[in-house]
């Protein structure tokens, strides 16, 4: 239990107070417009489930990774965590009004990365957003001085996850995420020091 307290921890310290600002941002969007019941796909810490949970009740973090979730279990008990497979999520069609995809995608193979907006697709209802969280290609000066320190931190990861970070922004990086799997931009918003882009989008083929 120690090994996963200090993770998350470290998870804390040095990832998700870098993103704070950002996963409040999402939070808000969800709120004003009412989209809950919320899913957070791959939800690590628990954080972005914590600011969606305390505007509104309805938000599931779901994640593979069972010794993160006990973790996230342990700081915010009064939220449902669920370990599972994104790429095989055990509910219904169409049980949710938001699917967040954060950071949850650039690292990831091709083939998974389709399998996981398949399944944040089936998942949504008729009126439902897909909020995604990801790299994108340096768009000016700020972005470019941010490429390279997020390529830092990626080269960091290095063997798949460096790999797969590389094909990701090579076919498009997130933006080229929406134009190939059917998927409409709502609202889009820049994060240039994190070389990243909130994107709210629909399914054009809601199943």
């Amino acid at each position: 239990m120690r090994k996963i307290i200090l993770r998350g921890i470290f998870y804390d310290l040095f990832i998700e107070i870098l993103l704070n600002r950002t996963k409040e941002r999402i939070a808000r969007f969800i709120a004003q417009n009412n989209l809950f019941p919320a899913l957070d796909i791959c939800c690590g810490t628990g954080k972005q489930c914590q600011l969606l949970e305390k505007r509104r009740q309805g938000t599931i973090g779901l994640d593979l990774d069972l010794k993160m979730l006990k973790y996230a279990s342990s700081k915010y008990p009064q939220i449902t965590f669920v370990c599972a497979d994104a790429a095989h999520i055990p509910f219904r069609n169409e049980s949710f009004k938001a699917v967040i995809i954060s950071y949850s995608l650039h690292d990831k193979n091709p083939e998974m990365r389709i399998k996981i907006i398949q399944e944040a697709k089936r998942l949504l209802t008729p009126e439902g957003k897909i909020v995604f969280l990801d790299f994108e290609n340096p768009w000016n000066r700020l972005s470019g001085l941010g490429s390279a320190f997020t390529w830092l931190i990626e080269r960091t990861a290095g063997g798949e996850h460096y790999k797969n970070n590389r094909q990701f922004l090579k076919n498009g990086g997130l933006q080229g995420i929406i134009r190939s799997h059917g998927l409409h931009t709502v609202e889009r918003h820049n994060i240039p020091l994190g070389n990243s882009r909130i994107v709210i989008a629909k399914s054009e083929d809601i199943f």
